[in-house]
């Protein structure tokens, strides 16, 4: 008896080991009998070694299992650790039906586990009922139903063409006020300030200086051209039209000699450019840019403020006074048929529905 015991006890780690290494496979249906049409679950769970790779089968849909058993739809895998995450068991639902009433015998359900193929133990069994009929009492079955009466819908295309009606007649209604108003027509100006002297003649002094000139001539004609624009411009008279000395005189009303002797310094230069042909070298022209620059920057007249844009009204003239009136005649004309026409639509629309 000793021996036995002891036998018992060297043999049950070995059969442990075994148990671990193998796989079951185990198929089972939910329900054993059914009617024809319905559906049952073929349930199949394979319990294997949790580094083992196992491949159910794939079933195309209407794929017969066996002749008259049709596998509907291929479930998806469920996986369940056991025994502390050593061993796995997957389980797969396969939804089968049948149209014919037989009692069929499904075969064992196979599994490829690492390549190797595992079958479950024993055939199962599934009976498909028919559905009994009764032929002689006709009059217990309820004929087929009238035709039922939707309830009304409303619908997007209706709603907007209640939103286009509606806008039409707002338009007409606003027309008709402005023609019976004897006002009139006005248009909408923003008139923008003028750009101050001194931002205009910078801009063109920043022309000049990037743009250059062939000849002294032509440079000196460019800047004395802007100064004396900004001269007419800042102080208000016609500087354009003044010889170099008269703008000088003019001038010393600023009470300004330092800015005013650069200005000097730059005109009578420019003046012997142009009428006695006197050259001049590039340093000479940058320093006469630079005094330019120089005299603008000291004698410009910033506001305090920045001016803001106004707005006016400006009436129209007489011919598109007219012109807009039979304008305004002719869509109150032609609106008004198709506020009517489309009114006329809605309401044959909703006459229908409930009608």
């Amino acid at each position: 008896m000793k021996f036995l015991k002891y036998l018992l006890i060297l043999l049950l780690p070995l059969h442990a080991l075994l148990s671990m290494a193998q796989v079951v496979v185990e198929a089972h249906l939910d329900t054993a009998s059914i009617l024809i049409g319905e559906q049952v679950q073929l349930r199949v769970k394979c319990s294997v070694n949790n580094k083992q790779r196992v491949q159910f089968p794939e079933y195309q849909q209407t794929q017969e299992l066996t002749p008259g058993v049709e596998v509907v739809n291929n479930g998806r895998i469920d996986t369940l650790q056991t025994n502390g995450g050593k061993r796995m068991e997957l389980t797969r639902r396969y939804t089968i039906t049948s149209f014919d009433s037989a009692l069929y015998s499904l075969p064992p359900f196979e599994v490829m586990v690492d390549g190797k193929r595992y079958a479950s133990n024993g055939k199962l069994g599934l009976k498909v009922n028919t559905v009994a009929v009764d032929t002689v009492h006709v009059d217990q079955f309820n004929g087929p139903h009238d035709v039922v009466d939707q309830a009304f819908e409303w619908s997007w295309r209706l709603t907007l063409l209640m939103l286009g009606n509606l806008l039409m007649l707002m338009v007409v209604l606003v027309f008709a006020i402005r023609l019976t108003d004897p006002k009139l027509i006005t248009r909408r100006v923003v008139i923008h300030p003028p750009t101050p002297a001194h931002v205009t003649a910078l801009v063109r002094i920043e022309k000049i200086k990037r743009e250059g000139a062939a000849d002294s001539k032509a440079y000196y004609m460019d800047l004395t051209e802007t100064l004396r624009n900004y001269i007419e411009s800042r102080f208000g008279f016609s500087a354009k039209e003044m010889t170099t000395s008269e703008i000088i005189d003019k001038l010393y009303e600023s009470h300004n000699e330092e800015a005013l002797e650069e200005l000097k310094s730059i005109l009578l230069t420019a003046d012997l450019v142009k009428f006695a042909k006197h050259t001049v070298s590039m340093p000479e022209q940058d320093r006469s840019l630079v005094q330019a620059l120089d005299y603008i920057q000291t004698t410009k007249s910033e506001p305090k403020e920045a001016p803001k844009p106004r707005v006016e009204y400006v009436s129209l003239s007489n011919k598109k006074q007219i012109m807009w009136r039979n304008v305004m005649r002719a869509s109150v004309v032609l609106l008004s048929a198709g506020t009517v026409a489309l009114t006329s639509y809605i309401l044959y629309e909703l006459y229908c529905c409930f009608g």
